[in-house]
């Protein structure tokens, strides 16, 4: 029986869930090392707590005291620890200098540019995000990342860049931010109207709401009857009320299209998601990344937008840009610009067998990312071959 430990303080919550019912088979049990509040959050979505052991971080004890105890503890009983999030910033970083349990370590990597690729970078008027940039990312890269037995990344096309971009040498493994939980394939009746939606917040550095709104003032106008489409997010800042505001005046207009001006509960966000036809994924590729070193959607970094159509078993169509892994390339439609969009998404609308068919096939992909296939892939590829780390 191996003894498996997974470490989140922090962030990345429905990670944190994906990894810990991967890495519980029958042959392992696990430990959660965390805080009350990161705790509180997982019961969302990991119900059967009872099967874990959870490990917390005291009230009044701060990082470094928890870290030498989840170091004790590894030490004394786990044969593999996952360490899910690392906030690179001099504020967080020293806190794991002493941080080397003697059981082997697999970190997750968010921003492969950060951590493999650090290049100096200099903005006068951002100086102190420069300082603590330059410094996090030479710390992590020379002092923190050596410590480590192995890295895991979100999305296949990350890794295949880390092995052809990057001198990494140690093992890198692909473990992805959610599963396929099983669906039902609802086909659209030619009568019905065809579901469109856009998951999560409406932030302009994360995603192009103009380009989905220019394509559908255009598809509303000859398909009025036959679509519908959500925004299923709320706005942030100017750019999201902006946004808000185009949606308003289309709705105005007569025309079907449904969004939210603030938080959308997690059940309602669910129910809303099994019941769509088509998810658009307007990502802007070229992400902020951390502090001012850029990283790029679907190659140094992941979109958890993608695993949304994994998990949901939907088609879904991202800008030709975008890195589509193989095994989802035949549930994808790609596009260069609005115009684009308008005119493959009007052959859909006009050709609803077209889009059952990409359902049909949405759902077949979806299955390489269920439950078991990924339990597999972590025996096989990590729990089996942990003396060669």
């Amino acid at each position: 029986m191996k003894e498996i430990g997974i470490l989140e303080l922090k962030f990345h919550i429905k990670y944190l869930y994906t990894i810990a019912k991967i890495c519980k088979t029958k042959d392992t049990r696990v430990t959660i090392f965390t805080t009350e509040d990161v705790l509180s959050k997982l019961e969302t979505y990991l119900t059967d707590t009872s099967n874990y052991n959870i490990v917390l971080k005291k009230e009044n004890e701060c990082i470094n005291t928890f870290l030498k105890r989840v170091k004790k503890i590894c030490n004394e009983k786990i044969d593999l620890l996952f360490i899910n999030t690392f906030p690179l910033s001099v504020f967080y970083i020293p806190r794991f200098f002493g941080f080397r349990p003697k059981c082997k370590t697999i970190i997750t990597l968010h921003t492969v540019n950060a951590w493999l690729k650090p290049k100096p970078v200099f903005n006068i008027k951002k100086l102190v995000r420069t300082i603590d940039t330059n410094l996090s990312v030479f710390i992590a890269n020379k002092i923190i990342l050596p410590k480590f037995d192995a890295v895991s990344v979100i999305y296949p096309p990350i890794k295949d860049y880390i092995l052809r971009e990057t001198n990494y040498d140690k093992k890198v493994f692909t473990l992805p931010f959610n599963f396929f939980e099983k669906q039902v394939v609802k086909k659209i009746q030619h009568d019905k109207k065809i579901k469109f939606v856009v998951p999560g917040q409406i932030e302009e550095h994360r995603r192009d709401y103009d380009v989905v709104l220019d394509a559908f003032e255009k598809l509303f106008e000859k398909h009025n009857k036959s679509i519908e489409l959500c925004f299923l997010g709320y706005p942030v800042g100017t750019y999201g009320n902006r946004i808000i505001k185009r949606c308003k005046k289309l709705q105005d207009m007569g025309y079907h299209i449904e969004y939210f001006e603030s938080f959308v509960p997690e059940d309602s966000y669910n129910e809303a998601m099994k019941n769509v036809d088509f998810i658009i994924l307007p990502i802007k590729v070229k992400s902020r990344g951390l502090g001012l070193i850029p990283e790029f959607y679907g190659t140094s970094k992941g979109s958890a937008a993608v695993f949304e159509a994994i998990q949901y078993s939907k088609p879904f169509i991202a800008p030709n840009d975008f890195k589509i892994t193989g095994n989802l390339k035949s549930s994808t439609m790609q596009y260069n610009n609005s115009e684009d969009m308008e005119k493959q998404l009007a052959n859909y609308i006009e050709n609803v067998d077209k889009i059952n068919f990409l359902k049909d096939e949405a759902n077949k992909n979806s299955k390489s990312f269920s439950l078991d296939v990924l339990q597999d892939y972590f025996t096989n590829e990590i729990l089996k071959n942990l003396d060669d780390l």
